[in-house]
């Protein structure tokens, strides 16, 4: 099997628009859980592409939140954005717009970086998996999500996230347009 080797400040260069949205999405959450922003990189032409840097808290629902909240932002933002692009094209055959194009563009850049990072998911071990006073139900409930952040995060190598961005992309309109 042939794969291509694209550094990755050039995917992130390409797909800036989910960094972006990826480091808002943290940085919102910080801020509907309470939690002090202290410094904000929305993007960056360095490693990582960005981050937001804020207070601890001994919350283990408020870190689940700012640690998983982005893969649920992006993903929604990324389909609200491709939808109609995908819909007029798997639906009625349209020739695409650039409008359309941009919006395709756009959404998948989010998609691609829906995945939390490895660091969001060491965070998540570190305050809600190794922390003896938060119930074993709860880490029932994050260890999935944890294993989902590393995964996510080493298999960005084996372009993990364009292969979700594209599912999600390909596989939500598809659904809609059948069940409509």
């Amino acid at each position: 099997m042939f794969s291509v080797i694209i550094p990755g400040y050039i995917i992130s260069i390409l797909t800036f628009p989910g960094v972006i949205v990826h480091e808002l999405a943290h940085q919102l959450l910080c801020y509907v859980c309470g939690i002090k922003v202290i410094k904000v990189k929305y993007f960056q032409f360095d490693n990582p592409s960005g981050y937001v840097v804020h207070e601890g808290t001994d919350r283990p629902g408020k870190v689940f939140i700012t640690s998983m909240g982005p893969f649920i932002i992006n993903t929604l933002l990324g389909i609200l954005i491709i939808l109609p692009a995908s819909i007029e094209f798997f639906a009625f055959k349209v020739n695409t717009n650039y409008l359309n194009l941009f919006n395709v563009w756009a959404g998948f850049s989010i998609l691609m970086h829906a995945f939390p990072s490895s660091g969001d998911a060491k965070v998540m071990v570190q305050q809600i998996l190794k922390n003896k006073d938060v119930n074993i139900i709860i880490k029932i409930f994050v260890a999935p999500w944890i294993a989902l952040a590393y995964i996510g995060a080493a298999g960005s190598v084996a372009w993990l996230d364009a292969i979700y961005a594209t599912a999600v992309a390909m596989l939500i309109p598809n659904l809609l347009i059948k069940l409509f």
